[in-house]
C-alpha cells in the first residue's frame, strides 16, 4: 500500500507541476487586468472574448460568462456571443441554458458556417444530457497485428521442475493479425430528485478473430451497474459516491476461461479548479477454467480485492493529464497462485483542430504503464526453488481522428515487455491497432 500512495503521490505532483506558481499567478493578474477593461468597454467584443478565452483556461467559467453577459446586454443578437455562453454552460453542466443559448445562435442572421457546424455538433449533446433516460457509447471494430501473437518467451526457453528446456519450434514467438470489434456501452438513468442522482450502466465488450492462431480468438464481456449519488451538492459541488456490482466472462479459442462477479463502490472528489481525484475498492470472485484445452492463465480461481486512486487534471482547453495507482490482493487454493500485484499508469491527451476543418478536435494520447506482480510462493511444477516476480512495461500511443460527430478512425501502438524471474514469462510484444469508430 506504501509503495501506491507514494507512486500516486509522483504523478499527482507531476500533474500539478506542469502549471507553475509563478505561470498560476500570471495566469490571474492578465485576467484581473483584462477585467478591468471590459468594465471600462463593456462594448469592446475583442476585450469580452480574450478576457473569456483567458477566465476559461483558467478554469473560471462564470467569470467568463459575466462578461459574454454583458456583451449581450450592449450587443444583443451575436450569434459567436451565444455560441460561447452556451458552450460555458455546457461545461458548467447547465444544459437547459446551453440548449437555450445554442437555439438562439442558430437564429442569429450573422451566423457563420463554421459557428453553425460547431452549435449542430454541440446542441444534441445538450439536449440529450436533458433526458432521464440517456444511451450513448462507441463500436470499433478493425485490424491488429502482434509481433508476438503466442506470447511466447523471447529466449525460446521455459523452465520445468527446476530445468530449463527448449521450445519446441511450435511453441516459439511467432506474428500474426487478427480482425477485432471492441464495444462500451453507457446508460444513465436520472433519478430526478433535484440533487443529479443517477442510475448507471456500464458495457465493454471485445472480440477477435485470429488469422493463424484461431485457438487464441478472445472474446470478453463485462458490466457494471449501480446508483451515483451526489455527496453534498451545496457544500462539495461535484462530489459523488457510487456502490456498484460487477460481472463479467472472458473466453480464449472458443472455451470459457475466466469468469468474475463482485462489488465495488469509488467517489469522485474535486480537489482544486480542473483537478478530481477518483478512489475506489473492489472485490471480485475469479473462477478458472483450468479444464480448458488451453490453459492460458497463471492465475487460479480465488478472490481479488482491489484498491485503487485516479487524479484526473484539464491543464488547460487542449491538454488533459490523467493517473492512477492500484494494489491487488489475489488469494488461492495453493500459495504459488496467490499473489500482490501494484500497478500504475499515466497519460497525456493532447488535443487539436482537424486539418479536415470538421468541428471536432483530434487527439493524440501517449501512456505509460507499469504492472508488478509477485507470487507467494514457488510453482513445484516450474521451479521449486525460484518465486515468481514479474515486472510488465506497457506504453504507447492513440491516436483519435473524428470525421464527424459520429464517425472517426482510431489508431493504437503498444509496446509490452516482461522482465520475470523465470525465463518462462519474460517476452515483448508489439501491437498496432486501426479502425473506424461509430459514436452515439
Amino acid at each position: 500500500m506504501r509503495r501506491l500512495m507514494a507512486g500516486v503521490a509522483v504523478a499527482a505532483v507531476a500533474v500539478l507541476g506542469v502549471s507553475t506558481p509563478g505561470r498560476a499567478q500570471d495566469a490571474v493578474l492578465q485576467q484581473d487586468i483584462l477585467f478591468q477593461q471590459t468594465l471600462h468597454e463593456p462594448a469592446n467584443l475583442e476585450v469580452a472574448f480574450a478576457f473569456a478565452r483567458l477566465a476559461t483556461a483558467n478554469g473560471d467559467y462564470e467569470a467568463a460568462i459575466g462578461a459574454l453577459e454583458r456583451v449581450q446586454f450592449f450587443q444583443p443578437g451575436l450569434a459567436r456571443v451565444k455560441y460561447e455562453l452556451g458552450a460555458l454552460y455546457f461545461r458548467l453542466r447547465a444544459y437547459e441554458m446551453a440548449r437555450r443559448y445554442f437555439r438562439e445562435a442558430l437564429g442569429c442572421a450573422d451566423l457563420d458556417p463554421q459557428t453553425r457546424d460547431r452549435i449542430e455538433t454541440a446542441l444534441p449533446d445538450a439536449e440529450k444530457q436533458l433526458q432521464q433516460s440517456r444511451l450513448s457509447g462507441f463500436v470499433q471494430g478493425g485490424v491488429r497485428y502482434q509481433t508476438n501473437a503466442t506470447y511466447a518467451p523471447n529466449g525460446g526457453v521455459a523452465s520445468l521442475g527446476g530445468l530449463d528446456l527448449a521450445l519446441l519450434p511450435s511453441a516459439t514467438k511467432k506474428p500474426d493479425g487478427n480482425l477485432f470489434g471492441l464495444a462500451g456501452i453507457s446508460h444513465d438513468y436520472d433519478l430526478d430528485n433535484g440533487r443529479g442522482d443517477t442510475l448507471e450502466t456500464r458495457f465493454v465488450g471485445y472480440g477477435t478473430d485470429q488469422f493463424r492462431f484461431h485457438d487464441l480468438n478472445v472474446g470478453l464481456a463485462e458490466m457494471t451497474f449501480g446508483p451515483r449519488f451526489a455527496l453534498a451538492p451545496q457544500l462539495l459541488p461535484g462530489a459523488t459516491i457510487k456502490p456498484y456490482l460487477i460481472g463479467g466472462n472472458t473466453w480464449v479459442g472458443g472455451a470459457n476461461y475466466l469468469s468474475l462477479g463482485g462489488a465495488g463502490i469509488t467517489a469522485t472528489f474535486p480537489v482544486v479548479q480542473r483537478l478530481a481525484l477518483t478512489p475506489g475498492f473492489e472485490w471480485n470472485r475469479v473462477d478458472v477454467n483450468t479444464g480448458s484445452p488451453l490453459q492460458v492463465s497463471t492465475f487460479n480461481s480465488g478472490d481479488w480485492f482491489s484498491t485503487s486512486l485516479a487524479a484526473v487534471a484539464q491543464v488547460n482547453e487542449q491538454v488533459t493529464l490523467r493517473a492512477q495507482g492500484l494494489y491487488r490482493r489475489g488469494t488461492a487454493a495453493t500459495t504459488f497462485f496467490a499473489f500482490n500485484q501494484w500497478a500504475a499508469d499515466a497519460s497525456v491527451t493532447y488535443a487539436f483542430a482537424s486539418p479536415l476543418g470538421v468541428s471536432l478536435n483530434w487527439s493524440v494520447s501517449p501512456f505509460v504503464r507499469v504492472i508488478s506482480t509477485a507470487f507467494d510462493a514457488p510453482n513445484p511444477a516450474i521451479d521449486p526453488l525460484t518465486t515468481r516476480r514479474d515486472t510488465e512495461w506497457i506504453t504507447g500511443v492513440i491516436f483519435d481522428t473524428p470525421v464527424s460527430k459520429t464517425f472517426g478512425v482510431s489508431t493504437t501502438i503498444q509496446y509490452d515487455r516482461t522482465n520475470s524471474t523465470l525465463p518462462n514469462y519474460r517476452l515483448d510484444n508489439l501491437s498496432v491497432m486501426t479502425g473506424p469508430t461509430v459514436r452515439f
